[in-house]
């Protein structure tokens, strides 16, 4: 066995593991018994630590050598630059620390979900506190030189990004993004007008005609099912446990179809990706994403850019009016014009495309003051209401509908929220890049203008080089402004 194929052999044994925790932690939002809460923080925490074990093991570090000296293709040595660069990252942190945040992030998830559904944001808090702590912890030992806390924290998501690169960017959304929303708003007044009449637009949905209308549409995307699933969770989600199982979540409200079906295409248009990577470099670092912000691109091109358009329904009206016959007499051009609706709202996940990024500017903003010290957790229900005012001119009546409403900082994923609004900028521009070289169609021709692009490159290349790659221009704001300014202002 050469060096390369004995690294990759323990790199696959050391992912065998991980993927033994991913499947416990699916499993924790989709069907664990509450019983089973903690004996279920004590596993997946002695699994992290396993894992973070092996993934520091001198033996992998040896391997990781030894397999450098007889790399001989650019595709091995940037497969060796990435399990030094990861070895690098996880002996940052101790064993006891991953150990520590495992149980506690497990503990923090079934708490929140409870408090959530009970508004009750005290019950939640110190669970918060915990994880908040443990997160310094691990920031402080991830910061770069001359960086702060929470710029160790956004590393793990978009690599050379610091706090300041954000805060620009989202400078400058803020400066566009408020009077284009209040503009399109105004000019929508007749459209609101129209729907408010079309009754069949506001229900009731059945669950399972949701579900059923959600697993069709999932795979009309080209999401393949013999690799996959759909399942409930309090928050949507999707999980990759392995080569050929990628699993996503959606949620159902029986007065609003529109929450379960863009879940879903948010969630399907993950999975597509994981569905696409390189398989035979699977539980490698070649083989995994390029980064969190192009994955979000993946999710939000196919919830956004293809599913809020006219032709989308068009093509697959049948799979609506088979699920909800009441929705036959309005139509697929109202039901786009209905998703199409831009005013603001409350709950992020269930917001148009246009004030979308506002909600995620709360967020970054509010995790910038909590890892600088200037806010504690206990301070957030009353700042987020507070942003909301600022930001978007609304705030929560309670705290499931404001700052309880998201599962990320209960799990930890304190730094992960800023990808979105950088996963939107760059689904604007790939899809500008697919359509100038010929790509007409918004269902298996663009896919396969991804694989090729985006999933089958992994981690090749890092997102800018990615993006120049597949677009032949850095990452820009510019394609994102003008896809909002044709698709609502003509």
């Amino acid at each position: 066995m050469s060096a390369h194929e004995a690294l990759i052999a323990e790199l696959r044994e050391v992912d065998n593991l991980a993927a033994a925790a991913r499947l416990l932690n699916w499993d924790q939002e989709t069907g664990m018994p509450e019983g089973g809460e903690s004996a279920r923080a004590e596993v997946v925490s002695t699994l992290a630590k396993l894992v973070h074990e092996r993934s520091v093991a001198p033996k992998l570090s040896d391997l990781a050598a030894a397999a450098r000296e007889e790399a001989s293709t650019p595709d091995r040595k940037r497969q060796v630059e990435l399990v030094e660069r990861d070895l690098e990252r996880a002996r940052k942190v101790p064993g006891e620390l991953v150990e520590r945040l495992a149980r506690a992030t497990s503990l923090s998830q079934q708490v929140w979900a409870r408090a959530r559904k009970e508004r009750d944001f005290a019950a939640f808090l110190p669970r918060l506190e915990e994880v908040v702590e443990l997160k310094k912890e691990e920031g402080r030992l991830l910061a770069p030189e001359g960086g702060s806390v929470y710029d160790g924290l956004l590393s793990d998501y978009e690599r050379g990004m610091r706090e300041s690169d954000w805060s620009t960017l989202f400078d400058e959304l803020e400066r566009e993004l408020p009077a284009l929303a209040r503009e399109i708003h105004e000019r929508q007044a007749p459209v609101r007008e129209r729907l408010a009449g079309i009754s069949a637009l506001r229900g009731p949905f059945g669950r399972e005609a949701q579900l059923k209308l959600c697993r069709a549409l999932a795979e009309a995307l080209g999401y393949d099912f013999s690799r996959g699933r759909l399942d409930l969770s309090a928050h949507p989600f999707s999980e990759t446990i392995h080569a050929g199982d990628s699993r996503i979540t959606t949620r159902v409200d029986e007065s609003d179809l529109r929450g379960s079906v863009y879940s879903t295409l948010h969630e399907t248009g993950h999975a597509l990706y994981e569905q696409g990577l390189p398989e035979e470099l699977s539980g490698t670092p070649l083989g995994a994403y390029c980064s969190m912000s192009v994955h979000e691109s993946q999710s939000r091109l196919w919830e956004n850019l293809v599913g809020r358009s006219d032709e989308f329904w068009d093509a697959r009206w049948d799979r609506v009016r088979d699920a909800f016959p009441d929705l036959a007499a309005a139509g697929p051009r109202a039901w786009a014009e209905h998703s199409r609706r831009v005013e603001p709202s409350l709950i992020r996940t269930e917001s148009d495309e246009v004030t979308y990024n506002l909600h995620v500017l709360v967020r970054f903003r509010l995790e910038r003051a909590l890892f600088a010290g200037d806010i504690s957790p206990a301070d957030l229900p009353g700042a987020w209401d507070e942003a909301y005012r600022k930001a978007l001119g609304i705030a929560p009546s309670h705290v499931g509908e404001g700052v309880m409403q998201d599962v990320h900082w209960s799990a930890g994923l304190f730094g992960y929220f800023p990808t979105y609004t950088l996963g939107n900028l760059l689904s604007a521009q790939l899809l500008d890049a697919a359509t100038a070289a010929g790509v007409d169609d918004r269902g298996p021709q663009l896919l396969s203008w991804l694989r090729a692009k985006v999933h089958r490159r992994g981690r090749f290349l890092e997102t800018p080089d990615l993006v120049v790659e597949a677009t032949g221009a850095p990452p820009s704001a510019r394609a994102f402004l003008a896809h909002l300014r044709r698709r609502y202002l003509g």
